[in-house]
């Protein structure tokens, strides 16, 4: 049984990412809020969406409460990073992994737990 992931941002961190799991046998929903970069990767994911991650109801039409993982790469905006990353908790996703560009994000992200 493959693993289910799903990787919000698609910018060079989150592409990368993507990829690489799927190469590895993962099952990879690929979200981003720019059609071009969803365009980009959707042949080589699972699936891929563009969306408002920061949105509540558009993130819980893609059932992705039941991933393994779920990993934010928004990397430009920070707010949408931590507002997506508390939707994804408050969803019940288990595992929610999270960029932080800079010492004073990764400090508000970890109080996140």
């Amino acid at each position: 049984m493959s693993k289910k992931f799903v990787v919000i941002g698609l910018g060079i961190l989150g592409r990368n990412l993507a990829t690489i799991l799927v190469s590895r046998g993962a099952e990879v929903v690929a979200i981003d809020s720019n059609m071009e970069l969803v365009e980009e990767i959707k042949d080589r994911v699972t699936f891929a969406v563009a969306m408002d991650s920061t949105n509540e109801k558009a993130l819980k039409a893609q059932d992705i409460a039941d991933v393994d993982a779920a990993v934010v790469c928004i990397g430009e905006n920070f707010q949408d990073n931590l507002l997506t990353t508390v939707l994804l908790k408050k969803m019940g996703v288990q595992h929610v992994i999270t960029r932080a560009s800079n010492p004073i994000e990764r400090q508000i992200l970890s109080e996140l737990g």
